[in-house]
């Protein structure tokens, strides 16, 4: 009985191309990939080719290369590429009395999605320093103090980047 089955599955995996076809199955499809692939060259009513010589492809390749690219670039040497700015964040001194918790987040999203904001600490009469990393494209934020009690509200501040600032810093009284 074991004979009938393994000949039986040998038949089926046969007609149904599970063999091992070696390279054939491959090789053919590169083929007709490859036989799809033409080039042609324009050619004028008289038969003459249009195609551009050498000398002219060079020429617009060099005169490619040198207005277009990041080699066409001009750059100021005091420009320094970085695309994020340091921002000191202090919460001063007996801002809370009592224990609490600081979000500080991009300006109109959710405190809830931590995707949106750059520092989550805890809060106590100590006040707290902290630098956080800003994208350039995060220019406005928001803090919001909660605290443990849930009889208070929460406290919310605005932050916007001041582009006449050398180094940027956000102080919460």
């Amino acid at each position: 009985m074991n004979k009938f089955i393994i000949t039986l599955m040998t038949f089926t995996l046969t007609a149904c191309g599970g063999g091992s076809g070696g390279t054939e199955g491959q090789g053919n499809s590169t083929a007709s990939i490859a036989s799809n692939t033409t080039t042609s060259t324009p050619t004028k009513a008289n038969g003459e080719s249009t195609a551009p010589d050498s000398a002219q492809v060079n020429d617009n390749a060099s005169a490619m290369n040198q207005g277009e690219g990041i080699g066409s670039m001009e750059v100021d040497q005091s420009f320094d590429f970085r695309s994020s700015l340091p921002l000191q964040v202090t919460l001063g001194e007996n801002l809370v009395s009592e224990r609490a918790f600081v979000n500080i987040c991009k300006q109109g999203e959710s405190i809830t999605n931590a995707d949106n904001c750059f520092l989550r600490a805890p809060l106590d009469s100590n006040g707290f320093s902290a630098q956080i990393q800003l994208p350039h494209a995060e220019q406005k934020l928001k803090a919001e103090i909660w605290f443990y009690s849930t009889t208070k509200e929460p406290l919310v501040y605005s932050w916007e980047l001041d582009v006449s600032q050398q180094n940027q810093s956000w102080l919460i009284n």
